[in-house]
């Protein structure tokens, strides 16, 4: 720092040089005496008495900054976080009395520059903040579990009540008047749902007397009107259960809202009343396929199948509907032909071949092959080069089941074909033919250079 000083107080002197006179351009008052002292003793002046004189009239040239004792609290900020500083610092150095000896000057420390230095309590706030957002947290997962484990023991014990009070019922423990009265004991408000859900359960489980009895207390504690109002619900889950639970309580409202249903806007709504319409109306299960206009989903044609296999119901002839202009229903029909067999409907069947509809016709075509229907042959033929190459493939297919040596030159002419799924069921088709399809098969083999030996392969393979 010195030599700093001494480097421009030398530059400082030669630029007075210059301008002709030192001495009244140096202005002692303004000049420490140290630095006065360097400038006399690099350039040799020392004798001056006038300059030393003035000099020693300056006894402090420095400002003096007076610092005060005690802290302004003129602005809010202060007012409100400083005012008690001291207070609460010395009632936190004081907390160092519980902490054990190494601890306690660990704690005092931070506590000093913690004052000191105030953005450690940003920090710490932070820190505290943090800690307490887990904590609340933790306490809210706490108190969610403990109300979900009581919730479940609630509704276990509710349960296990209704269905001990309805096997009571069932084991002539119990008259109707006296179940009633114990089924009420619960708040019907919060446990109806549950009540209705054992009560189908019981209904699915019991046959005879013991189903008449849970469907007339059913009746008599008036929960079809809770089942028909969820009908009108603005949730499409509680309309579908609604529909199921008038459905399985046999009641006399729900072929109403299933046929209210059937062409719903909601799917599942629609689906649902598809399913129950032929458990409300076991007689004639199959009369919603006249009203239907919207799609008839294959989940609930399969769910209707089930039905009719499961409770043996009586199969109607489909041609009533093979004509519906709801192209689901038209090949609901075909499956139901194919599946029962319905040979009377064949004619049904050969006709729709030629459908507009590249679904239906696939399935035609596949009805036919598995009804033998040898009339149809001729139509397939016909309309082989025209369809697409799925039920092209289907047609080969068919003729495994309805081909005889007759139609071995039809199927060879599609051996040549590129397509390889096609080409592989053409060989596969000629092959199950008999000797004269195999012999076919195998100068078609020489003709084209054995190409079609990896099919032949494929085909005798009994792993395929």
């Amino acid at each position: 720092m010195r030599l700093k000083s001494l480097v421009f107080c030398i530059a400082f002197t030669f630029s007075l040089l210059n301008s002709g006179d030192i001495s009244a351009q140096i202005d002692t008052v303004l000049i420490p005496a140290a630095i006065h002292d360097t400038i006399q003793d690099t350039l040799g002046i020392g004798k001056s008495t006038k300059v030393k004189s003035d000099m020693q009239k300056v006894e402090n040239p420095f400002y003096r900054v007076e610092i005060k004792e005690e802290r302004t609290y003129d602005n809010v900020f202060s007012r409100i976080f400083l005012s008690n500083a001291q207070n609460v610092k010395s009632e936190l150095i004081g907390l160092s009395r519980f902490f054990p000896k190494p601890l306690s000057g660990l704690f005092q420390n931070i506590v000093e520059k913690s004052f000191r230095f105030p953005i450690v309590f940003v920090f710490l706030a932070l820190i505290l903040a943090l800690a307490g957002n887990v904590l609340l947290v933790i306490a809210i997962l706490f108190i969610t579990n403990m109300v979900m484990n009581f919730r479940a023991k609630r509704y276990r014990v509710v349960r296990d009540f209704f269905e001990k009070t309805l096997t009571d019922l069932m084991l002539q423990v119990t008259d109707k008047k006296e179940t009633m009265r114990l089924l009420t004991k619960y708040d019907r408000k919060r446990h109806v749902n549950m009540l209705i859900d054992v009560m189908m359960d019981f209904q699915k489980s019991f046959r005879g007397d013991s189903d008449r009895q849970i469907m007339e207390i059913y009746e008599r504690m008036n929960l079809s009107k809770i089942s028909y109002n969820k009908t009108y619900s603005m949730s499409f889950y509680e309309q579908v259960k609604g529909l199921r639970e008038l459905t399985n309580m046999n009641h006399h409202q729900a072929t109403e809202m299933i046929m209210a249903k059937l062409n719903d806007q909601i799917d599942i709504v629609r689906t649902e009343a598809q399913i129950c319409y032929p458990y409300a109306n076991p007689e004639s299960p199959f009369e919603f396929l006249s009203f239907l206009e919207r799609p008839f989903s294959r989940w609930a044609q399969l769910n209707i199948y089930y039905l009719i296999k499961i409770h043996e119901m009586p199969v109607p002839s489909f041609d009533k509907w093979i004509n519906s202009p709801n192209p689901n229903v038209v090949n609901f029909c075909i499956l139901m032909i194919d599946l029962f067999q319905q040979q009377e409907n064949s004619q049904h069947i050969i006709n729709l071949l030629t459908d507009s509809n590249e679904t239906t016709r696939n399935m035609a075509i596949s009805t036919c092959g598995d009804l033998h229907l040898f009339d149809s042959k001729y139509v397939m033929k016909n309309n082989f080069q025209s369809e697409t190459h799925r039920n092209q493939i289907e047609i080969i297919k068919a003729f495994n089941l309805i081909g005889d040596e007759t139609d071995i030159s039809f199927i060879a002419t599609t051996i040549e074909s590129e397509s390889i799924a096609l080409r592989l069921e053409a060989i596969r088709t000629l092959y199950n033919m008999g000797e004269g399809g195999r012999e076919r098969l195998t100068s078609l083999n020489l003709f084209m250079n054995l190409a079609l030996s990896p099919y032949i392969s494929h085909i005798q393979d009994i792993r395929n």
